[in-house]
């Protein structure tokens, strides 16, 4: 099979791809950070691999032994419910070549009234695919199955195994998904289907969001005394976020990106809380970096004891910094690795659009380049969380001309691959 007969195929067939996401977009599986709600489309997405013939494994990341003790593993995230599936199409030769994979939880949906439409809804109206997961991450999901389907169809037979995988517990900074599912099933090459449209994410910045905890020595009914410390704080985090730039501006994969100018970015600064905690305050933020987890909590043990000499004067005790999310690795593949070659070739010819070949932020590419394969890398179909229906924002929509060139890159490059 060439690529112009793969492209008119999916063209012939794409009411069949919207339709897919539209019905996984219909399953709630909202990730609260302790616990998720994937198990009913992990469910559903066993049971769609099973009738395409497939060998599927459905299973907890908890079923693996050790898991728990796993260097990365994030206490507290209940996983037992949490499933993973693997689906392995067996090629001509049984070795386990490529992996296709997409994360089956979404953020929590929100406030209601912050919707113009029912979040799970699905509907499919004027080029776009509404509801929550939709740009982030089930399209991947529609888009795994939806090759598999048609190049079956078609009679198409691998030379070697292609593995596809809708792993749980993505977002928070949860990564346990994706790490078991490429403990379990290694693969030579993974592309993860998850990120910004038309850009192949070939490195992912180190890095996660921490707070900086502090309280009064004295009970407070104002929460003016704890307000003391944040000028304070700030000026420290600061320091620590100038170093982050420096560092990013200095590495050749993030310099001249927005990444240095972002590399550091409040997400909450707060003294009291709701006419409670009066006597507490915290500073939140999410920080990018090319630093090991060691190099950085070393630094952040020196900043914490700076603190804790500035605060003592204003009655203000530091209470350190605590991780909301894990810490996530700077990892890398090359630019003009083989497969992302490939992978570049593959967007020319079924689309006409060369992909921009660029880093990342914080992605799951910590654990799945880290621990699974050095080949892996990243290519999406989203758009920003900055932009109006984009990943974790009301309103969440996928168009599907995009998501259509999407998944006619993706097949090609199974093609290249596997063919």
């Amino acid at each position: 099979m060439d690529c112009a007969t793969l492209v008119k195929l999916i063209d012939e067939r794409k009411q069949e791809l919207f339709e897919l996401l539209s019905s996984l977009v219909k399953i709630n599986s909202e990730n609260f950070g302790e616990y998720g709600r994937e198990e009913e489309v992990a469910k559903y997405v066993h049971k769609l691999a099973q009738e395409l013939g497939l060998e599927s494994d459905i299973f907890s990341p908890l079923e693996l032994d050790g898991f728990e003790n796993h260097p990365d593993y994030l206490a507290g995230r209940n996983l037992e419910n949490r499933y993973n599936v693997v689906a392995r199409w067996r090629g001509e030769i049984d070795e386990d070549e490529l992996m296709i994979m997409g994360h089956s939880d979404t953020v929590p949906i929100g406030d209601l009234a912050n919707w113009n439409f029912p979040p799970l809804s699905g509907e499919i109206v004027d080029g776009k695919i509404l509801g929550r997961g939709a740009i982030d991450d089930k399209y991947a999901l529609a888009t795994g199955l939806f090759i598999i389907k048609v190049l079956k169809d078609a009679g198409f037979k691998p030379k070697k195994n292609l593995l596809f995988c809708a792993y749980s517990d993505e977002e928070r900074g949860g990564s346990h998904g994706a790490l078991a599912a490429v403990m379990k099933y290694p693969c030579k090459s993974i592309v993860n289907m998850d990120g910004r449209y038309n850009q192949i994410w070939h490195c992912g910045s180190g890095g996660g969001e921490l707070k900086y905890l502090f309280h009064t020595k004295e009970t407070a009914d104002s929460a003016k005394y704890v307000a003391k410390a944040l000028p304070v704080v700030l000026e420290a985090v600061e320091e620590f976020a100038n170093n982050r730039k420096k560092e990013m501006n200095e590495n050749k994969y993030y310099a001249g990106t927005i990444i240095p100018e972002t590399s550091l970015r409040y997400m909450g600064i707060r003294a009291g809380y709701d006419c409670m905690d009066l006597d507490r305050g915290e500073v939140y933020f999410v920080f990018y970096t090319d630093k090991t987890k060691e190099e950085i909590y070393a630094e952040l043990a020196e900043i914490e004891k700076v603190l804790a000499e500035r605060l003592a004067p204003l009655g203000i005790i530091g209470d350190g910094f605590k991780a909301e999310t894990r810490f996530f690795h700077y990892v890398h593949c090359e630019p003009d690795s083989e497969d992302v070659v490939k992978m570049v070739e593959a967007s020319l010819e079924a689309t006409g659009e060369k992909p921009l070949v660029c880093g990342s932020c914080l992605s799951d590419l910590s654990v799945i380049s880290k621990f699974g394969s050095s080949r892996a890398f990243a290519l999406g179909c989203g758009r920003d969380f900055s932009e109006v229906g984009g990943a974790h924002q009301p309103n969440e929509f996928i168009e599907c001309d995009k998501f259509l060139k999407f998944t006619k890159t993706i097949a090609n490059f199974v093609l290249k691959v596997l063919g």
